[in-house]
C-alpha cells in the first residue's frame, strides 16, 4: 500500500497494489468531505459520463474503494506534451458540456440538488479568501463593513446567472485524468446546483494551465457548439451577455481558488500550491482591467497582494 500525494482535503489516498491490479482506497473517517461521493457517481455513471468505478465503501468506518485510473492528471499531461494542449482542452471542454447537458434537468433525490451556488454561496467564498489569504497568509487588515457590502451586492449579482446546472465545483487540468487516452472526470462530491458559467470559467482561467485570449476562444467554441445537442439547456442560456456573464464569474471563482491555496499552508502547513498564487492573480487583475465595473479594488487591492504575496514566495 502505498500513499498517493491527495488533493487539498483532509482526506487520505492510498494505491492498493496485486501482481494483476491496483485499486484507490480513500480514506475519511469523518465521512464529511465524501458522503456524496456514491450517490454522485451513480448517477454520473448511469448518464453515461466517464468516471471511476466505485467497488465498495463504508460510511460508518470512512473508507471507499475505487477504480485504479493512475496518476496522470490532464495538467501532467499538458506539461508533458504542450504540442496537444489544445486537443486535451478541447477535449475538456465537450466533456463539461456533456456534464451539464446529460445531466439537466439534475433529479431532486441527488445531493446536489439540495444546495446551489447562490449569494450565500458566492459570498461565503470570497470570504473564505478574505480570511486565509488576505488575513492569515498576507496579514492585512479585516474588511470593512463598507467592503462587505460591495462583495454582497456583486454576489447578488451572481447568484441571478442560470441556468442551474450540475456544476462540477472544481472542473479544471487537475480534477480531469488522462487513463489509456480517454479523460476521465474526479473529484464530483462537492458538486451543487450552479450557473454554467462557474464550470467554464474553472476551465478556461484555470492557473494550473496558463491560457491566453486566443487559446480560449475555441474552447468556448467547442463548450458551445457540443451543448447545443442538449437544447433544453442551450436555450436557457443567455448567450447576449454570455461573455460579461462569465468574466464576471471567473473573477470570482479564481479569487476564490487564491483563497485555496493559501488556505492548505494556513490550515494544514502544505506549500504544494503557494506556486500557484501569482498565476491566479494575473488573471484576477487582466480580468479586473476588462471588467472594472466589477467593483472591487476597495476590497481586492490587487497591487497590495501582489507585493505581499512575491515576498511571501522569496
Amino acid at each position: 500500500m502505498v500513499r498517493l500525494a491527495g488533493d487539498g482535503s483532509t482526506r487520505s489516498f492510498y494505491r492498493l497494489s496485486w501482481p494483476q491490479h491496483s485499486k484507490i482506497l480513500l480514506v475519511d473517517p469523518a465521512w464529511i468531505s465524501s458522503k456524496d461521493y456514491p450517490a454522485h457517481q451513480a448517477y454520473l455513471t448511469q448518464r453515461g459520463l466517464p468516471v471511476p468505478r466505485f467497488e465498495q465503501w463504508d460510511e460508518k468506518v470512512g473508507v471507499l474503494v475505487m477504480e485504479d485510473f493512475g496518476d496522470t492528471l490532464l495538467q501532467f499531461r499538458i506539461q508533458k506534451t504542450p504540442l496537444e494542449k489544445g486537443a486535451w482542452l478541447k477535449r475538456s471542454a465537450e466533456l463539461l458540456a456533456d456534464l451539464h447537458g446529460k445531466t439537466f434537468p439534475v433529479p431532486g433525490t441527488l445531493p446536489v440538488s439540495t444546495r446551489r451556488f447562490d449569494a450565500e454561496k458566492y459570498q461565503q467564498e470570497l470570504l473564505f479568501t478574505q480570511e486565509h489569504l488576505v488575513e492569515k497568509f498576507l496579514a492585512l487588515p479585516p474588511a470593512s463593513k463598507k467592503a462587505l457590502g460591495l462583495v454582497s451586492t456583486f454576489c447578488r449579482a451572481l447568484a441571478a446567472i442560470g441556468p442551474d446546472v450540475f456544476a462540477h465545483r472544481d472542473y479544471h487540468t487537475r480534477n480531469l485524468l488522462v487513463h489509456e487516452e480517454k479523460l476521465y472526470l474526479i473529484d464530483f462530491q462537492d458538486a451543487r446546483l450552479g450557473a454554467p458559467h462557474y464550470d467554464v470559467a474553472s476551465l478556461l482561467f484555470d492557473p494550473y494551465v496558463a491560457l491566453t485570449e486566443k487559446e480560449r476562444q475555441p474552447l468556448f467554441n467547442a463548450y458551445q457548439q457540443r451543448l447545443t445537442q442538449f437544447p433544453q439547456v442551450y436555450e436557457k442560456i443567455s448567450w447576449e451577455t454570455w461573455e460579461e456573464d462569465l468574466e464576471r464569474v471567473a473573477y470570482q471563482r479564481v479569487v476564490k481558488a487564491m483563497g485555496s491555496f493559501a488556505s492548505f499552508f494556513t490550515r494544514f502547513d502544505k506549500k504544494t500550491h503557494l506556486e500557484y498564487l501569482v498565476p491566479a492573480l494575473k488573471i484576477v487583475e487582466q480580468l479586473e482591467k476588462r471588467r472594472p465595473e466589477i467593483g472591487l479594488k476597495e476590497v481586492f487591492p490587487l497591487e497590495t497582494w501582489r507585493e505581499k504575496i512575491e515576498k511571501a514566495l522569496q
